[in-house]
């Protein structure tokens, strides 16, 4: 086995939205060592490395190898991104096998999961609201929630929602922005309820968590609910894609019921746990407004 750094961190999906953020945040703290399915460069002063969470003997080998501290696991497939086994093998297996490897060598894990885990007729979901899921991407993510706690009783599974970026678009925004881009018709639900929170924010928390011996299921979003549609057009208008009569309202309920409604987190706990507050998105754009920008080394962003 690898000899044991009192600070090395070990990062999967670090080529991420997520994970790069991550990457950022952890180096300034120790030793990063960032894997992802493909070859990436995050800079000298971190180990990049290839992994395919869904080969167990690779996660394992890997493990053995640097034998880190502290994991932040942020691999996932996520909609769109593959198909329904992929899915399976990666939210599932990938997760179960990097909560075994992190059991073998005593390091400290953190695993990212989501509010889509929840069916979205009861919120606000406490921290510890059983999992609920409508769709398969839900049902992959809990299974691996599950997975994870079997295999390392002592890891923290945090479960967040939308995370969006002031430098960087997120993915479901510069979705909208590419569809209004090539002149097609964009539709944001306006009853689903969710809490985005800001990427840099998610990253600095996961931190702090992976330094902290809380275990079990813990909600780290924003404060603030807003739908989607408010969640959406704040965004668009953030990055200056124009407003135009092809973006409308709609309502979820009316494409499927496999899409929750209301998935609104209480982050009450994680903000007394982590000693500061998860501001909402309106806190946001109003401290960027005001200073211009906002760093991930900011943090925390809002007193």
């Amino acid at each position: 086995m690898g000899q044991m750094s009192e600070d090395t961190f070990l990062i999967t999906g670090a080529a991420g939205y997520l994970g790069r953020r991550v990457v950022l945040e952890a180096s300034g703290r120790g030793t990063v060592v960032a894997a992802s399915h493909r070859p990436s460069h995050f800079g000298d002063h971190v180990r990049a490395t290839v992994l395919d969470v869904t080969d167990r003997d690779a996660v394992l080998r890997l493990f053995d190898r640097f034998a880190p501290k502290y994991v932040v696991h942020t691999a996932a497939v996520n909609p769109g991104q593959g198909d329904d086994a992929m899915m399976h093998r990666v939210n599932v297996d990938g997760s179960a096998y990097v909560a075994q490897g992190a059991e073998a060598v005593g390091a400290r894990l953190v695993a990212i999961s989501t509010d889509v885990v929840h069916d979205g007729r009861r919120g606000p979901y406490s921290d510890s609201a059983p999992a609920s899921p409508l769709n398969h991407y839900g049902r992959t993510k809990a299974a691996g929630e599950e997975a994870t706690l079997a295999a390392d009783p002592t890891a923290a599974v945090v479960r967040t929602s939308l995370m969006y970026g002031l430098d960087e678009m997120d993915r479901g925004t510069a979705g909208f922005a590419e569809g209004l881009a090539a002149g097609g018709e964009q539709v944001l639900f306006s009853d689903v309820l969710r809490t985005p929170i800001l990427v840099d924010t998610l990253a600095w928390a996961i931190v702090c968590l992976s330094e902290n011996e809380y275990s079990g299921y813990l909600n780290v979003a924003g404060r603030q609910a807003l739908s989607r549609e408010a969640y959406g057009r704040s965004m668009l208008e953030y990055w200056g894609v124009p407003s135009t009569d092809r973006l409308r309202s709609g309502l979820a309920a009316d494409v499927s019921d496999s899409i929750p409604l209301d998935l609104r987190l209480d982050v009450s706990k994680a903000e007394l746990l982590l000693g500061f507050p998860l501001p909402g998105l309106d806190e946001v754009l109003k401290k960027a407004s005001i200073d211009g920008s906002l760093s991930a080394m900011d943090n925390p962003p809002i007193s």
